[in-house]
């Protein structure tokens, strides 16, 4: 918890207020203190909302609280894994574990064989999707994200 409130308080802290435009809060965690690419910068303002640290009002945050309280210590800088957003795979995987109660590495050797019936003309994403729908798993989200990220190259 510590580590999402030193995180937080930082771009309120530099710019003295308890309330910040969402853009200035991402720039200040990605291009002025250079601990995160804008993405994962977004996914830690929803992990701080979720944990009530920050509360959003339109496109400002708001500290939740006193800017003042938190001492930073120096040096700080968040583990940045943690709140990187998962590869669409692993939530392909993670969905059909919740939803079929099968292990991990079965699914995988599932997707694996799969993979090899096919000649290998097919990510393993795709028939991740493809194996989740099989089981009626909801996973539209995650083909317009896999598509996405085609688009990106």
């Amino acid at each position: 918890m510590n580590e999402l409130l030193f995180t937080a308080a930082m771009p309120f802290k530099r710019k003295g207020t308890d309330t910040i435009k969402e853009t200035e809060f991402v720039m200040a965690l990605s291009m002025d203190l250079g601990w995160f690419k804008p993405d994962t910068a977004r996914v830690f303002i929803n992990s701080a909302i979720e944990k009530g640290i920050i509360s959003r009002e339109g496109d400002m945050l708001k500290a939740q609280f006193g800017i003042n309280d938190v001492q930073v210590p120096m040096g700080f800088k968040p583990d940045v894994s943690r709140f990187r957003e998962k590869e669409v795979f692993e939530q392909i995987i993670e969905r059909i574990m919740i939803n079929t109660g099968l292990e991990k590495q079965k699914i995988i050797a599932e997707i694996n064989k799969s993979r090899n019936e096919k000649g290998g003309l097919f990510s393993i994403e795709v028939l991740g999707i493809l194996m989740a729908r099989e089981y009626g798993i909801q996973v539209d989200d995650l083909i317009d994200k896999s598509y996405r990220g085609l688009l990106k190259g």
